[in-house]
């Protein structure tokens, strides 16, 4: 190649690099421009980190405001694990030296003298506040006005997370299949349950990114020399992903085996393989150790945790009756076929609401077969132990959230097979993408906690001009389509930019698949899915089953904004074909009048 054409080569990967981080970060400012509702769980952490404000670990003053709560020694607390309530306490404490609660109350109030008011629960169940209406009225104010601060917490705990995730996907991606990574980055944000909770006050993607961040630095160290001390800080990683969400201790426990069980250390034998397992078991013990130091603190024992004597019914007193996650191990038993398809195909199904996970399963097969078969092996292992763990608890779907967000640790991984998908078959993967994309956007700026509801709440919600608040909303611009249509337009400028980083796609070549993909989805979306249902997890009846599947109206969408995605990159494709095809002839051009 001349160094004319080097140069030009090189400027256009400059140019499509930077075009591919610009669409992480104008999709993570899409996130950020959501003021999600409060439920129970983000409650839950906010409960917690005020009392760590406060000092002390007991919600007792804060408990009214969330169900997800365990009475111990006498004392109210957050079930929730204290990584994230940990990170998120000094910024609480810093937003409140400078204002923030005034400011939050503001914002509020702005809301809702323009008629917004989602921030507040969507029903008044007296018995959720000991059967007091005074109190139910002071809290659901009180969860009103402090709406804005928790959204400000989440900038810090699921916003940059989220964003870290994507730069780091997008990088390894990049280098095991270059022009990849930026679709493979964009496929996992908008495309599955990151999209959600990208702008929840959760722990999922906090803890996603620290559990994958130490899975990728044993890929590095896998490049190069065995080195312990890089085996050691991915264990510390791994430990403290636990610290912040309890089930990724089994993510921890694969990334160990796949740290501990290198082929190529210097000496044969198991002992240098049990010698980097003890290694990076110390660093898990260290990851660790603030959650131990907690539960000493909080709880007067290590071994005591906050799921321990969780609420089931709160009755007059808050803690009527205790043991909610009293059945087997924390709540998880022997794993339920029903659940089990449930978890799939529901209505809520994680191949109903985001089917490129299946693409995603494709990709890391087919990375067995180009040189990552140790990498795509724990993939593998880390998603069938979090389905099995999933299948067997009791309420597999965690509450009324808009899919199984309990699998949320496994898509990071996931997402390193959406680059070889969309290298292999990217007109499959591109209407599959779109489908989740329609999906997920359509909960994110409806009403993604659906509570005991179903799905259908997102269509009735945008047929009523309801939409969750953004950043405009704080400003007294209401909650329809005047603050949601900017929302929207941001994640269209994030396509453009990924589209411009990835080029042209041969699209061509499984058109046919990603039709058939397609129907398969429609039919499982408007149909399969209704006649399974799924099973209530609570309530009066826990076996009553509910048919309401995916809006209509919704799943509609979708397909147009397959067919759209697919047939803008044929004309891509087509394009991109002329213009090589000129390139050729004019490279030619020079030679032919030489000859």
């Amino acid at each position: 190649m001349s160094v004319v054409g080097s140069s030009t080569a090189d400027a256009r990967a400059q140019s499509r690099r930077r075009s591919g981080i610009a669409a992480i970060c104008v999709l993570a400012f899409g996130w950020a421009f959501v003021m999600q509702s409060l439920g129970w769980a983000q409650t839950s952490y906010f409960a917690f980190v005020k009392a760590l404000g406060d000092g002390n670990a007991q919600i007792d003053k804060y408990h009214w405001e969330t169900r997800d709560k365990s009475w111990i020694n006498g004392q109210f607390f957050s079930v929730k694990a204290p990584g994230l309530p940990l990170l998120a306490t000094p910024a609480y404490l810093a937003l409140k030296a400078i204002g923030g609660e005034g400011l939050s109350r503001a914002a509020a109030d702005n809301a809702r003298e323009s008629g917004a008011r989602l921030w507040t629960y969507k029903a008044l169940r007296i018995s959720a506040y000991g059967y007091s209406t005074s109190r139910a009225r002071a809290v659901t104010r009180q969860l009103e006005i402090q709406a804005p601060l928790v959204w400000a917490l989440g900038l810090l705990t699921s916003v940059l997370p989220a964003l870290g995730l994507l730069l780091l996907i997008r990088k390894i991606s990049e280098r095991m299949l270059p022009g990849y990574g930026t679709a493979a980055a964009l496929t996992l944000g908008m495309a599955t349950m990151v999209m959600v909770f990208a702008s929840q006050f959760f722990g999922h993607i906090l803890a996603s990114l620290v559990a994958f961040a130490a899975f990728a630095l044993l890929m590095r160290e896998r490049r190069g020399p065995p080195r312990l001390a890089l085996a050691g800080l991915a264990g510390l990683l791994a430990g403290l992903a636990v610290t912040i969400e309890y089930p990724l201790a089994l993510a921890g426990i694969v990334i160990g085996l796949y740290a501990m069980l290198r082929g190529d250390l210097p000496k044969p034998g198991f002992a240098p393989k049990l010698w980097r397992g003890v290694v990076y078991a110390a660093g898990v013990i260290v990851g660790v150790l603030p959650l131990f130091a907690f539960n000493q603190w909080a709880f007067g024992s290590p071994a005591t945790n906050s799921y321990s004597n969780a609420v089931d019914v709160q009755g007059f007193t808050g803690h009527d009756t205790l043991g909610l996650n009293s059945g087997g191990f924390f709540g998880i038993g022997v794993p339920d076929p029903q659940a089990a398809l449930e978890l799939l195909l529901a209505p809520r199904g994680i191949i109903t609401i985001t089917p490129v996970v299946i693409v995603g399963l494709y990709g890391v097969w087919m990375m067995r077969k180009n040189g990552s078969r140790a990498e795509a092996n724990t993939i593998i292992a880390i998603v069938a132990l979090f389905f099995i763990y999933d299948s067997g608890y009791w309420l597999p779907f965690g509450g009324g959230t808009p899919g199984p967000r309990f699998l949320i640790p496994t898509l990071p991984f996931l997402a390193l097979g959406f680059a070889e998908a969309w290298r292999r078959i990217p007109a499959t993967t591109l209407v599959l993408s779109a489908c989740g994309f329609v999906v997920m956007t359509t909960a994110l700026v409806t009403y993604p906690l659906v509570g005991a509801g179903n799905t259908y709440q997102w269509q009735e919600r945008a047929l009523d001009n309801t939409f969750q608040h953004t950043i405009l909303s704080a400003f007294g611009l209401g909650d329809g389509w005047l603050t949601t249509i900017p929302l929207l337009a941001i994640f269209i400028v994030a396509i453009w930019l990924g589209a411009r980083a990835t080029g042209a796609l041969a699209v061509r070549a499984d058109t046919r698949l990603a039709l058939w993909s397609l129907a398969a989805w429609a039919l499982l979306a408007l149909a399969l899915s209704r006649l399974l249902g799924e099973r209530a997890s609570y309530g009066s009846n826990p076996e009553a089953v509910n048919h309401a599947g995916l809006p209509v109206a919704v799943v509609i969408l979708a397909l147009l904004a397959s067919a759209v995605a697919l047939l803008l990159a044929r004309r891509a494709e087509r394009l991109s074909a002329d213009r090589g095809q000129g390139e050729d002839q004019e490279r030619s051009a020079p030679l032919a009048a030489d000859a």
